[in-house]
């Protein structure tokens, strides 16, 4: 209902701004007409009764429209200046508001070997809300380990990756680089920089700018060579197209990636966040709004291209999950984990919630009834 009336609301506001503009854009394309025409009367007048030259009808009839070519542009004006002060009105909002994240006063060094990274009893409240949108999150994160968080849409899944990466403050709990070795450390004795040179994130919304293939990747790593970028879009599977391009790397993208198809941006963001090569990556719903076979491929792509490296796959989708994808399995639901543990044990489970999310995706997906395989991947009677 909420997001009902905000969407009336919103269109409301789009009908009246256009009723505005074409309200004004009339009115001046008449009194124009009206002037042109009144100024040409008197104009004809002038030269019948001998007061006015002939040669000077031109200019009586002229000389409103470049009045009013000087004036058209106003009612676009002040609409800008409306846009203008409610952008001001919002960024000093943003800038007044309190940081959502209190840096150390004196932050301590980043151990040399970071991992593993241990989160024990992670628990998050967004502000002015009077419920945990995260409670009581214990992960591992070792060398190599990778973990799929699943769950629906609310259930706690991009906070948590907001939270690994200093984004939102902690109500209680710890999150401890190079956990069980004397150097080991708190989050939030860190510098968020030292954290985010720790836990890299690839989100769905990835900026990519107006600027180059190259450029947009050496964002991840400035001195990469020419190679290096080869890789990374390669194991993102992205060479082979770039290849094709007449201009190679150095093709213009456009603003926001608008020569870029919805995967060829993700793909991209993705090869970004493999050559800055963080330690622990963070996949926050990679393939979402894609359409499925897009979507499963990406997602095919993007665990294959991650193997061997510590990750941390947030997702809704469960295609191509499996034993031998992932090493670990955590169901979040009103952000507390409901389920966890192996993908096998737990999609084998007819009772369980995993089993459900993934019987209900095989049966919207078209397919028949599905029955968990032993070994725990799906399979159709």
């Amino acid at each position: 209902a909420a997001v009902r009336s905000a969407d009336a609301a919103l269109t409301g506001l789009a009908a009246r701004s256009a009723a505005t503009t074409a309200l004004g854009t009339g009115l001046i394309a008449l009194l124009t007409g009206l002037t042109v025409t009144a100024a040409a009367a008197v104009g004809v007048q002038g030269v019948r009764d001998g007061v006015l030259a002939p040669v000077c009808l031109a200019v009586v009839v002229l000389t409103p429209l470049a009045v009013f070519e000087a004036v058209t542009g106003m009612p676009l004006a002040v609409q800008a200046r409306q846009r203008s002060r409610a952008a001001r009105a919002r960024l000093d909002e943003v800038l007044s508001a309190e940081p959502p994240v209190a840096e150390p006063a004196e932050p301590v060094a980043l151990p040399e070997r970071p991992l593993p990274v241990a989160v024990r009893g992670l628990t998050v409240r967004h502000p002015g809300q009077t419920a945990d949108a995260l409670a009581g999150v214990d992960l591992d994160l070792a060398a190599g380990r990778r973990i799929a968080v699943v769950g629906p849409s609310g259930s706690g899944k991009t906070t948590l990756a907001q939270a690994l990466l200093r984004f939102l403050e902690p109500s209680a709990g710890t999150v401890r680089f190079a956990d069980g070795r004397p150097e080991a450390v708190d989050s939030r004795a860190l510098a968020g920089e030292s954290v985010r040179r720790v836990i890299g994130l690839c989100a769905q919304d990835a900026h990519v700018f107006d600027s180059s293939l190259r450029e947009n990747l050496r964002l991840a790593r400035p001195a990469a060579g020419e190679e290096e970028l080869r890789a990374a879009l390669a194991a993102a599977r992205l060479l082979e197209w770039t290849e094709g391009l007449p201009d190679g790397l150095d093709t213009m993208v456009g603003e926001h990636g608008a020569r870029l198809s919805g995967g060829q941006r993700r793909r991209l963001a993705l090869a970004r966040a493999l050559l800055a090569d963080f330690p622990v990556l963070v996949l926050d719903e990679p393939a979402e709004h894609l359409d499925l076979p897009t979507a499963d491929a990406l997602t095919a792509d993007l665990l294959a291209a991650t193997a061997g490296r510590t990750t941390v796959l947030i997702t809704h989708r469960l295609a191509g999950l499996d034993d031998t994808t992932v090493d670990e399995v955590l169901v979040l639901d009103g952000g507390r984990v409901a389920e966890r543990g192996r993908w096998s044990e737990l999609v084998a489970d007819p009772d369980g919630r995993l089993h459900a999310m993934w019987r209900r995706e095989r049966e919207a997906d078209g397919l028949l009834e599905p029955v968990p395989a032993a070994a725990g991947r799906a399979v159709t009677r």
